[in-house]
């Protein structure tokens, strides 16, 4: 069975250690600096296995020697949005923590796949992936598959039907000026625009593009965490058990969708070694512009966040 190490024990790191061990997908490993957080958490989750039903083995650490050996490493650790903040405006402090994290795994962990969820999650999966030094192919950032998640719910709550039912894909980056793919948006295989008129549907793209803005304003110091949670969980059964899923993720493209040498939402084959294979997707003209305008402003960013790392 291969061995989860999560880094991080807030909110997102213990949900996701939770949901992990309640689909019996591996033993995990939770990791945090604050001295027995985790260690009571690791406690507080397997006294509820008997009442939930799973065995599977959660262990805390305070040391991130913990990770060794790991085959999966997930980063939770980082700064949480304040309202009002753009994710663009954590990767001042959270660059720091990600790169002192990646060298961790590198040393420690050098099989690993790796999987981020720390905000902004293009850029620090970009980031980690240069720290690294690993195939791109084994760091995966978490985003697209969140915000399509986010929609599958909205539609299926609108319609009155299992969210089982439904798909879409949303590819970009993982801000405002991500893009959902229409055509992939269907109940049982019907086109969703066959079952609500356009303004309905551009009504509910635009309510899941600010899910995460609206969750944060309700909850004022908490940032959406059962979501990132489930989406991270299930990328890391999709590469425990090589089950071949196809989700969108953020991945260093090399070519793929037009795109070099930065991490940006994709549709992507996910298995033991992380992304098998990224998948070519069609889209609309308007859909192929919204993308390329962002990929040009993500890259943007991430020139001038790295013109002021190479100035200090």
């Amino acid at each position: 069975m291969k061995q989860v190490s999560i880094i991080g024990g807030g909110n997102v790191g213990t949900n996701t250690a939770f949901f992990i061990t309640e689909n019996r997908t591996a033993p995990v490993t939770l990791v945090d600096v604050k001295e027995g957080m985790t260690t009571g958490k690791a406690l507080d989750l397997m006294e509820a296995g008997p009442l939930r039903g799973y065995d599977t083995h959660i262990t805390g650490a305070d040391s991130i020697e913990a990770i060794s050996g790991s085959d999966l490493v997930v980063i939770a650790a980082g700064r949480v949005r304040q309202p009002g903040e753009r994710r663009a405006d954590l990767y001042a402090d959270n660059s720091a923590t990600i790169r002192a994290i990646c060298r961790d795994v590198k040393r420690l962990a050098p099989g690993a796949v790796v999987i981020n969820l720390v905000e902004p999650v293009d850029l620090l999966t970009t980031l980690a992936q240069r720290v690294l030094e690993f195939d791109r192919r084994r760091v995966l950032g978490i985003g697209g598959l969140l915000t399509s998640t986010r929609l599958r719910y909205l539609v299926s709550d609108l319609l009155g039907v299992s969210p089982r039912e439904v798909t879409a894909v949303v590819v970009g980056p993982h801000d405002a000026n991500m893009v959902f793919l229409k055509d992939t948006i269907r109940v049982s295989g019907i086109p969703v625009r066959k079952l609500i008129p356009e303004q309905q549907l551009d009504e509910l793209v635009e309510e899941a593009r600010t899910a995460g803005d609206a969750i944060l304003s309700l909850a004022q110091r908490s940032t959406s965490y059962y979501g990132p949670s489930a989406a991270a969980a299930a990328v890391v059964e999709a590469v425990a058990r090589d089950t071949r899923a196809t989700l969108p993720v953020s991945v260093v493209c090399a070519g793929e969708y037009g795109v070099d040498d930065l991490a940006i939402g994709v549709l992507a084959r996910i298995g033991i070694c992380g992304v098998r294979e990224i998948l070519p997707v069609g889209m609309s003209e308007a859909e192929a512009e919204a993308f390329r305008t962002a990929v040009a402003e993500l890259r943007g960013t991430w020139d001038q966040f790295n013109r002021r790392e190479s100035e200090n």
